[in-house]
């Protein structure tokens, strides 16, 4: 398990190494005269807010369990973004949810804790603002890729999974290095997978296998500091 996080931490730094290059690289042959004033930078976000929860279908019938849920919990992580254009950022995003499992029966409509879960979002992606670095108040869309690591005990019979995330929201600046951002996002992760029917109006039914997602959304504030 360690030398998976190690893995993660290497693989953030050569994000942020390797667009904090291309940055610099573009920046210096960048010869247009309304990005004369224009400075280049990358900005660290510690934040916390909330992980809204979410359900993982299950397989098993035997039990009468049809589906996991996701406990609405805090959360808690940083976000990395490096400048490559005037309003245009790379964007590493670690996230943190403490949460705790429960079981739903499906004959009695019940649900019954479990056990405590962490997870761990790791997403790469892009973000655009829609006013001009110069102005203190920047609305913004962002979307990434990424995984989620699920740390449950053993309660899951997976550990990573596939993840993605798309939502927007402002960044406010007090000064040149100092903000703070409201974000908010859809962010489901891939969970168990299964078979369903399908219906071909030449073919007639046949069975495909689909995956499952945890749909879950976040909101998050967070203190921008500007490099």
């Amino acid at each position: 398990m360690a030398s998976r996080k190690a893995l993660y931490s290497i693989l953030a730094a050569l994000f942020l190494g390797y667009f904090g290059f291309l940055g610099a690289s573009n920046a210096k042959a960048q010869s247009y005269s309304s990005w004369d004033s224009f400075q280049r930078g990358i900005e660290i976000t510690p934040f916390g807010g909330t992980r809204f929860g979410g359900t993982i279908n299950t397989e098993n019938t035997s039990n009468f369990i049809d589906y996991l849920t996701i406990k609405t919990s805090f959360d808690y992580g940083v976000m990395a973004d490096v400048d490559l254009w005037q309003n245009l950022q790379a964007e590493f995003m670690w996230n943190r949810q403490p949460t705790v499992l429960g079981a739903n029966n499906s004959t009695t409509g019940t649900t019954t804790t479990i056990g405590d879960a962490t997870l761990d979002m790791y997403q790469w992606g892009l973000l655009y603002e829609f006013r001009s670095p110069e102005k203190k108040l920047r609305p913004f869309i962002v979307g990434g890729l990424g995984f989620t690591d699920y740390e449950t005990n053993q309660l899951l019979p997976f550990g990573d999974k596939f993840a993605y995330n798309i939502g927007g929201g402002v960044k406010y600046f007090f000064t040149k290095h100092v903000g703070v951002r409201l974000d908010v996002r859809y962010s489901p992760s891939r969970s168990t997978s299964g078979v369903e029917e399908y219906f071909d109006p030449f073919y007639g039914p046949y069975e495909a296998q689909v995956n499952n997602y945890a749909r879950q959304g976040q909101a998050n504030l967070g203190v921008i500091v500007r490099f």
